[in-house]
């Protein structure tokens, strides 16, 4: 419901054909292909050995920001 809020939406962890790469620790990633999607892994374990990845989309006409962890409009992204 927040991420809606947000005009964020949510995806299922990914499927084989469509996976950036595999998560090696915790925290929000950019999809290396896609500005406007992003990735977030979890390790439910707390061993740091077993992520799982859930994946979003930025809402219509916004990017994925890194630094501020959260999707802006172009204009506020940094230089490329």
């Amino acid at each position: 419901m927040l991420l809606a809020l947000a005009g964020l939406t949510y995806a299922a962890p990914a499927q084989a054909a469509d996976q950036p790469p595999a998560c090696t620790q915790e925290g929000f990633h950019p999809h290396p292909d896609d500005k406007a999607r992003f990735y977030r892994c979890v390790d439910f374990s707390g061993e740091g050995e077993e992520f799982t990845r859930f994946d979003f989309q930025c809402g219509p006409g916004t990017l994925y920001h890194p630094e501020l962890v959260t999707c802006v409009h172009p204009w506020q992204m940094p230089p490329s």
